[in-house]
C-alpha cells in the first residue's frame, strides 16, 4: 500500500519524457539494491542525506531533479529499502502507461514463431507485447506475461493425452 502511493505520487510528478529516465534510473537502482552491501550504505548513520543522494545520482547515472528529490524523501522517510518493491509497481505502472509489455517464451521456437507469439498476443490484448526467448530444454513452448498476468503452454505430453481424451470420447 505504502510503496503504491510512492509510485502514484512520482508518476503525477513526471511528464511524458521524465518517466523513461526516471524508470530507468529507478531499474537500476533496483538492480543494484540486492546487494546487501547497498543497503548497509544507504542506512549508513554515518553518510548525510546529501552523500547518499550523491551516491545515487551516480549509481542510477540520473541528475533530474524529481528523481533526486523522490531519493531525498524515500531517505528521509527511511523507506530507501522499499526500493525493489517501488520498481516492480512502477514497472507495472509504467507497462500500462504506455501499453508495451515484456514476456518470456521458454522452449526451442524459431524466430518467426516468436514474432507470431507477439503479434497474436498483441492482438489479443490490443498492446504492444515484446517477448525475449529463453531456450530451454521442454517438450513445448511456455509463454509469461507477468504484467497481464498471462500464462499459456503447449506441451507435447498434454497435446498426446488430450488427442487420447477426445479419441476416447468418440469411440
Amino acid at each position: 500500500m505504502i510503496v503504491e502511493k510512492y509510485v502514484k505520487a512520482l508518476l503525477e510528478a513526471l511528464n511524458e519524457d521524465e518517466i523513461v529516465e526516471v524508470y530507468e534510473a529507478i531499474a537500476k537502482l533496483a538492480l543494484v539494491a540486492k546487494d546487501p552491501k547497498f543497503i548497509l550504505l544507504v542506512k549508513s548513520p554515518i553518510l548525510s542525506i546529501d552523500e547518499k543522494i550523491e551516491i545515487l545520482k551516480k549509481l542510477a547515472d540520473c541528475e533530474n531533479s524529481k528523481f533526486v528529490n523522490f531519493m531525498r524523501i524515500l531517505l528521509e522517510n527511511k523507506r530507501i529499502d522499499l526500493l525493489k518493491e517501488i520498481y516492480q509497481s512502477l514497472y507495472a505502472s509504467v507497462a500500462r502507461h504506455f501499453n508495451t509489455y515484456a514476456g518470456i517464451v521458454e522452449g526451442k521456437i524459431s524466430e518467426d514463431t516468436l514474432k507470431a507469439i507477439e503479434d497474436k498476443l498483441s492482438k489479443e490484448f490490443n498492446a504492444n507485447i515484446k517477448l525475449q526467448l529463453k531456450d530451454t530444454d521442454i517438450n513445448g513452448i511456455k509463454v509469461f506475461v507477468d504484467v497481464l498476468n498471462v500464462e499459456v503452454s503447449i506441451l507435447e505430453e498434454r497435446i498426446k493425452q488430450d488427442l487420447l481424451t477426445q479419441i476416447l470420447k468418440a469411440i
